[in-house]
Formats: C-alpha cells, structure tokens, sequence
C-alpha cells in the first residue's frame, strides 16, 4: 500500500484479512518481549535499568509462529537473551550519578515531578546534576566529583566493566576523550544524535563537566563556575605556589621534578582560566559568533544569560553553548550558526532560545506569523481576533471553560487584557468572530445548536442590535431557535426588547414561519 492525497478509510476496508490461529497467544509474546527490551533500553521511556533483551528472537519466533502450516502447534517459546554491552552499565551509572535516572531500577526521574519519592531520588544525585572531572589530578585523587557520594556507581561500574570497555584507562580518560574511544561519541549514537548528557569541555580536555539537559536551569552554569571551576583555580593556585617553592628551595632533584611539574599545572590553569572566562561568556551573555564565521553571522543581536527551555529541545539548547562543547561535539555550532541565520529551511525562530537572544527580528516575525506568536506569547497581542477565534472554536472542541492564557509579553496585561480590549474597543470586530464560530459548529457537527455561550460579558452591552442580528442570521442558517449567551445577555436583551418591542414580533414570525429542509443537519433536541 502506497497511500497518497486520495488515501481514505474505506480503502483499509478493502484490504484483505486472513485469520492467525493463536494471533491472541502470539501478539501477547512479541508484547512481552517487548516491553522487557524496552526496559533495558536506554533511550526508553521504559527505561529502567540495562540488561539482556529477547527481542531479536521474539520476532524470529512470532515470523516462524504466522508462517507455520495449518493445524499445527505453535512451535515453543524459548527465548535466547542477547547479551547488553557492558558500556550499557558505564552509562546508565553515569544517569545514575546525574540525577537521570534511579539507581535500583526506578527509571527516569523527573525533576519537575510532584512526587517526593523521585524528588529525594534527585536530591541524592550529584547537586546541580554535575559531574565535574578534573584530568589534571592522579587517577587516585578524587578532589573533584568522584568524591561525591553520588559518584560511587559510577566508579563501581567502571572498575567492574573498565577492563572490557577501555583496558589501561582511567574513568576520567574515557569520560573526556573524542572520537570512538570516547564515552560521548558512544552516547550521542546511542541518542540518534540528541544527547541528553553533555560534556562542557576545555579546549584541552582538561577539564569536562557533564551535565545532564533534564536538570538544567538559569542556574547550572553559574553553579559550574562556583562550586567546582572556581575552586579547582584556587587548587591549582595552591600546587603552583608549592611547587615554585620546592623548585627555589629544594635540592636539585626535586627542583628538576617541580620544574617539570610547574609546566604540566601552569597550561592547565591557562586552559582552565579559558574555560571559566568562557562559561562566564555563555551563562551571562551567549556565546560568541566563531572565529571563522563571515559577516559575524553567528552573533547575537543582545546579551542576555543562559536560561534553556527544554522545549526547546537538544539541538537549540546545545547550540547556545556550542564553545562550551566544541571539544567534544562539533554540530552545536553549526546549529548556532543556522539558529542566528533566522531564515530558509532551517529557521528556528519557534524556539524560545532564539527569542531570548534575537529579540527584535522573532518579535517582528510574530506579528505576521500567528504559529510563531502562539509560540512566545504574544497571540493575543497581535492577533487578537484570530486567538478570539481559537478560543471559541476550542470551547467547543475541549471544554466550555476553555481559554488561551497568556503571561503578560513586554509589559502588556496578558490574555486577559487584550481580550478585554478586543470585547470593550471593537466589538463589532468579536460579533463577526461569534457568528462566524456558531456556523462553523453547525457545518462541522451537523446539527442544530440551541444556544452558544460566550465566558465574557460585555458585547451584549455594547452592542445588543448586533447580536440579535447574529441570532436571526443563525435561525435562518440552522432553520431554529438560537441564543447567544452571556453574562450580561439576560439583562441586556430584556432592556434591548423594551426599546425595540417590534423586534419581538419579527422574531416571533421568523420562527413561526421555518420549515427545516437542511438535510445536513440532524435533529438532537437540543
């Protein structure tokens, strides 16, 4: 099957169907088998912890199980388990350790979750879901976060599956090195390019701080600089001191050995006085157009401080910290550069990071684009007659007290008050809205409707001859009694018809004159 633009239902109807004899029986083993591969799979939402999976066999079994002759019995279920890679339980305890997920098979944790269990789950995880690695340390020095006890499954997993993974390697090595023989490239395939954990980097690779997207906040990197990068400067400042001590004061055997050392620590405090300056950059301000781009086409049009959305999504966020990962992740900054281009096929200006950083040209996309105004905010502000539109449609699509609320956008009042704007200053404009919604309810459903109920008061009073002009326009279309309901309608109405009682006797003869024909619309009865 090949379906087009002339795909229809009916044309399933048509597709031939052959019995299974144990299709029940068979279904519920692939579910099986399925649901126990998923729990095992990282990736997963089902995710709970690594472990062997029997999908492959399941299916061969399910394709053996349809294809077998009549009146015969399903062969056995046996299931042969493929083995996980040990890099699966490098990586899990590296989600462990990051606050991602439980440690004894719980399965993602969500930190925005209303749900103490997982909530003290995080709270024992790494603070700030940061794993900060210090290479410059001994592989037995654990002054940066493999100290925490939160780190210890991680450490656990690597001294039981290290041999395997990487043999004569330090867990530092492997969580900072590029390229195949690197944790990171092993994750970002394992995330179809997406990876939830990232590794902020020095140019060097020196030091490598891996966060997880999940928990981060406005906060991480200022959190990054204080907690960890700015401690591990005084460090090093402390060994240079000693070490230029020893060289001046020591004998010619030890000098020569701090000689040599003072080299080794004073590039990694260069390269880690490089790193802080260029988180400071990303977290208070956005990152630089690169050093190569022409025309400064990555450059941001303000300085504003790092706050990812994670609707937004990895692709965005990474992009905003792309100096920050080039060392291991070279594609955020392509994505930088195509996020600040705003245009052609590749124009991210939906996402609230793009916003953030190039203010003016996404405010003046949103006033022509109502998807793009849906999307920051400001959908009432400059569409107002289109969200009063969707919002009536809604109502009757998802609830009766339905409404697009919005957060006031640059200083305005918010949905509240540019529908009260639309109601007070052009009702007229809200009139036609009103009666162009209850049509389209007849034409969708079919049917006649009664009444439609409006959640505002307000147009009633400013305009009382206009809605029953849309009430008469209604009956004649749905060929029956139609309201226009409103807080204000009742009192209103009754004051209306005192003025114009004539009023009264026409609508009293439109109704007793119809004679429903619209075979497109069903009675109900209501």
């Amino acid at each position: 099957m090949n379906p087009g633009v002339h795909f229809e239902v009916g044309d399933i109807n048509r597709l031939p169907l052959f019995p299974i004899a144990n299709a029940d029986e068979i279904f519920a083993t692939i579910e099986t088998a399925f649901t126990e591969h998923e729990a095992h799979r990282e990736p997963s939402v089902e995710f709970l912890h690594p472990g062997p999976s029997p999908w492959r066999y399941a299916q061969e079994w399910a394709q053996i199980a349809v294809d077998r002759p009549a009146d015969t019995p399903l062969p056995p279920y046996s299931p042969e388990l493929a083995p996980e890679p040990l890099t699966d339980h490098v990586s899990y305890a590296l989600g462990v350790a990051l606050g991602r997920f439980g440690p004894n098979g719980e399965g993602i944790l969500d930190p925005c979750a209303d749900d103490p269990p997982q909530l003290d789950l995080i709270a024992k995880a790494l603070p700030a879901g940061i794993l900060f690695l210090d290479t410059s340390l001994d592989a037995g020095d654990l002054r940066d976060s493999l100290s925490h006890p939160a780190a210890k499954p991680l450490l656990d997993a690597w001294e039981t599956h290290s041999a395997a993974i990487a043999p004569g390697r330090d867990l530092r090595a492997y969580l900072s090195a590029s390229g195949p023989k690197g944790f990171f490239e092993l994750h970002r395939k394992m995330y179809e390019s997406r990876p939830i954990h990232w590794p902020l980097t020095s140019s060097g690779r020196t030091f490598v701080a891996w966060t997880t997207i999940h928990r981060w906040d406005a906060q991480t990197l200022r959190l990054l600089l204080a907690d960890h990068l700015e401690p591990a400067l005084g460090r090093i400042d402390g060994e240079l001191t000693d070490l230029r001590k020893v060289r001046d004061d020591g004998d010619k055997k030890a000098a020569r050995s701090a000689e040599k050392r003072l080299s080794t620590v004073l590039k990694a405090r260069e390269e880690l006085d490089e790193f802080i300056a260029t988180v400071s950059l990303c977290a208070e301000k956005g990152p630089p157009p690169g050093p190569s781009d022409k025309q400064r086409a990555g450059e941001r049009e303000v300085d504003t401080r790092y706050d990812p959305d994670l609707d937004d999504g990895v692709m965005v966020n990474s992009a905003a910290l792309w100096p920050l990962l080039q060392p291991l992740w070279k594609e955020p900054k392509k994505w930088w550069k195509e996020l600040a281009a705003g245009s052609g096929k590749k124009d991210y200006d939906w996402a609230h990071l793009a916003m953030r950083y190039w203010p003016t040209r996404v405010d003046a996309k949103c006033r022509k684009d109502p998807s793009l105004a849906v999307a920051h905010g400001c959908f009432w502000r400059y569409h107002q007659k289109q969200a009063w539109a969707w919002e009536l449609r809604l109502q009757n699509e998802i609830g009766a007290d339905f409404r697009i609320e919005e957060e006031p956008y640059r200083g305005d009042g918010g949905s509240e008050a540019h529908r009260n704007v639309l109601i007070a200053d052009h009702p007229s404009d809200a009139i036609e809205v009103a009666l162009a919604e209850a049509l389209r309810r007849i034409r969708k459903h079919k049917r006649r409707f009664s009444t439609m109920t409006l959640l505002e008061p307000g147009l009633w009073s400013a305009r009382p001859g206009e809605c029953w002009a849309l009430e008469t326009m209604v009956i004649e279309k749905q060929e029956s009694d139609f309201r226009l309901i409103a807080p204000d309608e009742a009192k209103t109405r009754a004051a209306y018809l005192k003025a114009f009682p004539g009023e009264v006797i026409r609508r009293r003869e439109l109704l007793e004159g119809l004679r429903p024909t619209n075979v497109l619309i069903e009675e109900d009865g209501t």
